[in-house]
């Protein structure tokens, strides 16, 4: 099971900079805070200047397919929450190409055609991540327990924090 309070210092550094640009989506959409050149920025000091917009369309995807609520904390929390790490290894997994591992993650929250536009667009992040020298952690033992449990059927929207 999945510790709910993982320090997120203990991070690789290329997983807490993409959970700072999954966090600054979320607030940017409750808060209007006008992020997206601030996401490119973190994006283009990874290498990989390109994965913005996929980056967009990546948490766009998930918002809109969304089968219940999908919980994504503020910039400022020190720790990560299971969703949150759940997206993590999605794009670990996309990097990876095992795309059915992530599929069987994304469907714990997402209808299947929201997983599978999740899905394209985090190949595409991990793709241009990669090319950029950059490795996302894989995920292990984690999607054992996703291949477990059954998504959820109602509908919701990321959780927006603050």
């Amino acid at each position: 099971m999945i510790d709910l309070h993982i320090e997120r210092l203990s991070l690789t550094a290329a997983s807490r900079a993409m959970l700072w640009c999954m966090r600054m989506w979320v607030m940017d959409m409750k808060q209007g805070l006008g992020a997206e050149p601030r996401i490119a920025a973190m994006l283009d000091q990874m290498g990989a200047p390109a994965a913005a917009p996929h980056l967009k369309h990546f948490m766009s995807a998930l918002s809109l397919g969304a089968t219940r609520m999908i919980e994504v904390q503020c910039v400022c929390r020190p720790r990560l929450c299971a969703d949150e790490q759940a997206l993590l290894d999605v794009l670990g997994l996309a990097q990876a190409l095992r795309a059915f591992e992530a599929r069987l993650v994304l469907r714990g929250f997402t209808t299947p055609d929201g997983a599978e536009q999740a899905l394209s667009c985090a190949t595409r992040i991990g793709t241009l991540l990669l090319q950029a020298g950059v490795l996302l952690p894989e995920p292990e033992e984690q999607v054992r327990q996703y291949a477990l449990s059954s998504p959820a059927r109602a509908p919701a929207f990321l959780s927006l924090v603050h």
